[in-house]
């Protein structure tokens, strides 16, 4: 008799494991698509807002290329962090000299495997007209509250891009950081750069 009580126990608990683990994946996989979707959407207004020269305030500005990574993501200028990664307020704009930062959650879909983004690998800016080609100089680890990586390049030094996320994953005790330095700019109506081949 006690046996079998402990056997329909150990049952009835791996039911609910069973019951939590798949409610917690539906969740998971919900939001990841919530995710494409929403990327989705911003790119083709992205594209209908490049097509036409429309140049507004605020909505999608550029795409984010991470080649390393087999990441392309919509950037906003402001925006839900949700729906993909935003240029940071008050950080210099994207092409122009200065530190441009750019922060998004860490997800599945966005910015979920940027520590594996190394030194010397490349980053693409895509904008209407340019392709901004940058390489990682950077990887580092800090406290929410150190801004220092967003402060202006030195004098001299060319435009950086720092990008911002959580760590550890699904946390923001602390913030994942990968700064680039320009390489180059391409005219975007050329052929695409050698690095998203």
């Amino acid at each position: 008799m006690r046996f079998r009580r402990l056997l329909i126990s150990a049952v009835l608990l791996m039911l609910t494991l069973v019951a939590v683990g798949g409610t917690a994946a539906w969740h998971w996989m919900g939001r990841t698509r919530e995710i494409q979707s929403a990327q989705h959407r911003l790119s083709q207004e992205l594209d209908a807002r490049w097509a036409t020269g429309a140049q507004p305030a605020a909505g999608p500005i550029a795409r984010l290329h991470l080649p390393t990574l087999g990441e392309d993501l919509v950037v906003l200028d402001h925006g839900d962090q949700r729906a993909g990664p935003v240029r940071i307020p008050g950080t210099a704009a994207i092409g122009t000299a200065g530190n441009t930062g750019i922060a998004g959650e860490r997800r599945p879909g966005l910015f979920w495997r940027l520590d594996r983004l190394g030194i010397g690998d490349p980053v693409v800016l895509e904008t209407r007209d340019t392709w901004f080609v940058y390489r990682v100089i950077e990887a580092t680890v800090v406290r929410p509250d150190d801004g220092a990586v967003l402060d202006p390049p030195p004098p001299g030094a060319g435009p950086l891009l720092t990008l911002v996320t959580g760590e550890p994953r699904l946390s923001t005790a602390r913030r994942l950081v990968r700064q680039a330095t320009l390489v180059r700019r391409d005219p975007r109506q050329g052929p695409r750069p050698i690095e998203l081949a």
